[in-house]
């Protein structure tokens, strides 16, 4: 389970850091892909009972 928490977090993480590119460049397609990869990876978390509370909702407010 630990290196599924891990995974999961390094891939938040991730599209994150490319939905913050991708809104600096003005890819507003790429905007809407990354908050819909965000949305599926913390359902995924909420799914599995990971507790992801750990300032990503800051980081997308933050873009």
């Amino acid at each position: 389970m630990a290196e599924f928490m891990r995974t999961l977090h390094l891939r938040i993480h991730d599209a994150v850091e490319s939905l913050r590119r991708a809104h600096r460049s003005g890819d507003e397609e790429l905007v809407i892909g990354q908050a819909g990869e965000i949305e599926d990876l913390v359902e995924i978390a909420a799914r599995h009972g990971v507790d992801i509370d750990g300032g990503y909702q800051e980081l997308t407010r933050a873009t």
